[in-house]
């Protein structure tokens, strides 16, 4: 048998071959990580090792994931019972022998933890002009997205609500996409964030790591968390790192 060759990749390409899979449970499609299934990948892409593509001889598809560390268990309260899965048996004897590609992941580190976020100007949606004076001394959340980003639209939804729990944090989403592009997904979604489009600016930061990225910045204007990607696990980790800088 020929030997698979190591793959490295930056998140980015992860992402997009993962894309029909992060959300695709009502599509048919499934993820199996450890013997366990779930609708979306729940940890950070970062810790992918390998994957390889299932189909059972009734249709079924799926995507194992290896990741690089045992899944954990905070993640496991996410996963989809068994009971659930068409051809849930049959999906994991398939998932034993499947063919895994290993993956090497790749991560550019552009901005980082501690730095003071940058002098910036932006536009919101409205026509609004924001700088980092209608910021200073408050808490900031700035998420990067775009249309074509299948997780960013999933996270939408989710983390929406955060704008109202926390009115003290300036929430803000941005996109490189002009305001007729963006404005049917953020209403769609009931994405209420303060939204910022035609940026260029922030759009830099994203490198080869893949959207959407989430950069939290305390009252002093410092960078305090900064998260590429979504999942259950690492959103329950970023609202816990937007209410520690409150």
């Amino acid at each position: 048998m020929k030997r698979l060759q190591l793959l490295f990749v930056g998140i980015a390409t992860v992402v997009a071959v993962l894309l029909g899979a992060q959300s695709a449970h009502a599509a048919g499609k499934i993820i199996i990580i450890d013997g366990y299934f779930f609708d979306e990948i729940p940890v950070s892409t970062s810790y992918l090792s390998g994957l390889g593509m299932i189909k059972t001889p009734g249709g079924t598809k799926a995507t194992k994931i290896v990741l690089s560390e045992p899944l954990p268990e905070a993640a496991l309260k996410y996963a989809i019972p068994a009971d659930q899965i068409p051809e849930a048996e049959e999906l994991l004897q398939l998932a034993e022998t499947a063919r895994i590609m290993p993956i090497a992941m790749k991560r550019e580190d552009i901005l980082n933890v501690g730095d003071q976020f940058p002098e910036f100007t932006a536009t919101d949606i409205d026509g609004r002009k924001w700088s980092n004076a209608d910021v200073a001394g408050k808490p900031m959340v700035l998420n990067l997205w775009f249309t074509g980003c299948g997780p960013c639209r999933s996270e939408m939804p989710v983390i929406a609500p955060w704008k109202d729990e926390m009115p003290d944090v300036m929430f803000f989403s941005s996109t490189y996409e002009p305001a007729e592009t963006a404005r049917p997904v953020i209403e769609k979604f009931g994405f209420s964030w303060i939204a910022f489009v035609g940026d260029e600016q922030f759009k830099q930061w994203i490198g080869s790591n893949g959207y959407p990225m989430t950069i939290v910045v305390d009252k002093s204007g410092k960078v305090a968390y900064i998260e590429y990607g979504t999942s259950a696990v690492q959103r329950e980790e970023l609202k816990k790192q937007i209410e520690a800088v409150r």
